[in-house]
C-alpha cells in the first residue's frame, strides 16, 4: 500500500471518540495533536487495511447487542409509532464512513443494546458518552442532517448467551447436575436478572438527542488529516524498521 492511499483513509464514525480523546501533555492538546488512544486505534486501522486484520472484539456484551439489534429497531420503532427498518446502506464523505442504524428523512437514530438493569439505568444520571456524540455528529455531517438519537434499549438476553451462562454456573458448581436444589436455585436468581420483557416497554428505553455540533465536526476533521500523516510515517518507519540493524549485525556478525 502506497502513501496515495493513507492520504484518502476515512475512519469510521463509531471510532471517532477515539480521535477526539485528549494527549497527556498541553503541549499536544494546544496543538491538536493525536492522543496514545487515538494512536492505538490506527494502529488497528493500519493492520485492517495492510493485512485485513480485525481485531476480535467476543463477549457477552457485544454478542447480545448483535444478536437483538434487530429487535432493538422494532422496539423502538413501535414505542415511538413510527416505522423503522435497519439500514444497510453505508455513507461517506471526505473524512468519515459509517452505517446508521435508521435513518429517517430528518434525523438518524443509533440503538444500544444494555445487557442488564445496571449498564441500562447507569445512563441516566450522566451526560451521553462522548464516543457516542462523536459518532452520531458523523452520521449528521454524513447525511446532512441537524439531529440524532441514542437510544438505549433494555432486551431480553437471547436464549444462545442464557443457556452458555448456564452451563458456566453449572461448572462452577460443585452440583451432580441441573436438577440439583442448588443449582435450580441458583440458576432462577442468575437468569432473573437477564429477562426484562416483563416490565413496561418505557421504563427500558432511554432517549439522547444529538445535535450537530459543527465545531466538534471540524475538530474531528483537523484530526483526521492528522491521522493520514500518522497512517504514513507508521508505514515508513514499519517498512524501514530494520534496514539499519541489518546492515550493522552483516557488517559484525562472524
Amino acid at each position: 500500500m502506497g502513501e496515495i492511499s493513507f492520504n484518502e483513509i476515512k475512519i469510521h464514525c463509531s471510532s471517532l471518540g477515539k480521535l477526539l480523546t485528549n494527549p497527556k501533555s498541553k503541549a499536544d492538546i494546544e496543538q491538536n495533536n493525536l492522543s496514545a488512544t487515538a494512536k492505538t486505534h490506527l494502529i488497528e486501522v493500519y493492520a485492517k487495511e495492510l493485512y485485513d486484520f480485525r481485531k476480535e472484539l467476543n463477549n457477552k456484551y457485544i454478542a447480545k447487542g448483535n444478536e437483538v439489534e434487530q429487535d432493538g429497531i422494532d422496539t423502538l420503532s413501535l414505542q415511538l409509532r413510527y416505522p423503522m427498518e435497519k439500514n444497510e446502506e453505508i455513507f461517506s464523505n471526505d473524512f468519515f464512513v459509517g452505517t446508521p442504524d435508521v435513518i429517517t428523512q430528518n434525523m438518524v437514530f443509533d440503538v444500544k443494546s444494555s445487557y442488564d438493569w445496571i449498564t441500562f439505568l447507569s445512563n441516566i444520571p450522566s451526560e451521553l458518552d462522548p464516543m457516542y456524540v462523536a459518532q452520531v455528529n458523523g452520521y449528521l455531517d454524513l447525511l446532512g442532517y441537524d439531529t440524532g438519537y441514542i437510544a438505549y434499549v433494555l432486551l431480553d438476553t437471547p436464549e444462545s448467551i442464557r443457556n452458555k451462562e448456564k452451563f458456566y454456573l453449572l461448572s462452577s458448581m460443585d452440583v451432580i447436575s441441573e436438577e440439583s436444589p442448588a443449582f435450580v436455585k441458583a440458576w432462577e436468581e442468575k437468569e432473573k436478572n437477564m429477562i426484562f420483557s416483563h416490565h413496561p416497554i418505557e421504563e427500558r428505553i432511554l432517549l439522547f438527542e444529538v445535535k450537530k455540533d459543527q465545531e466538534l465536526l471540524e475538530k474531528v476533521k483537523q484530526k483526521v488529516v492528522k491521522a493520514r500523516q500518522f497512517l504514513k510515517e507508521f508505514y515508513n518507519t514499519h517498512q524501514n524498521f530494520n534496514k539499519s540493524s541489518l546492515q550493522n549485525i552483516l557488517q559484525t556478525i562472524k
